[in-house]
């Protein structure tokens, strides 16, 4: 089953019958850091922080992305943690006249279930740009901070 789909449908049934949140990407300070980000292969990972509101869950997934475009890819947890997190990621269409000028965008989204309300579960969703380096430069290590956060109770 596609990631995008798995998501979409996980929304839909929530919402259906529940309230739907959404809380303002400031009002937490919550980073994920990339590493090894080569050509849209990277590692993600995302430190707990169980007193924020709301709690967050800690992380760490492979993802390899398809082509610009292309929908959500999930990303292979790589962590011992012991919650049901998902992580999803794809790369956003660039401009095709960008002569290699304009960087890549990856969009990622990490959704789990509340920490402390089982009834409830959270999407987490961040951007971040970075050229493309395969072959051309070492690896790159950069943060994304999550600028969507949606909850369905």
């Amino acid at each position: 089953m596609r990631a995008d789909f798995l998501l979409t449908a996980l929304a839909g049934a929530c919402s259906a019958s529940a309230a739907v949140m959404r809380i303002s990407a400031d009002t937490l300070e919550y980073n994920w850091a990339v590493t090894g980000w080569s050509a849209g292969y990277f590692n993600i990972t995302g430190a707990a922080n169980y007193t924020s509101r709301p709690p967050t869950p800690a992380f760490k997934a492979y993802c390899a992305g398809d082509g610009e475009g292309s929908p959500y890819r999930l990303c292979r947890r790589v962590d011992k943690e012991k919650t049901d997190a998902i992580v999803v990621a794809k790369l956003l269409p660039r401009p095709t006249y960008n002569n290699g000028t304009v960087p890549a965008t990856i969009q990622v989204s990490l959704r789990y279930t509340d920490l402390y309300t089982p009834t409830t579960w959270w999407n987490f969703t961040g951007h971040a740009s970075s050229f493309y380096n395969q072959f051309v430069a070492p690896l790159q290590n950069f943060t994304i901070t999550p600028d969507e956060i949606t909850g369905v109770a």
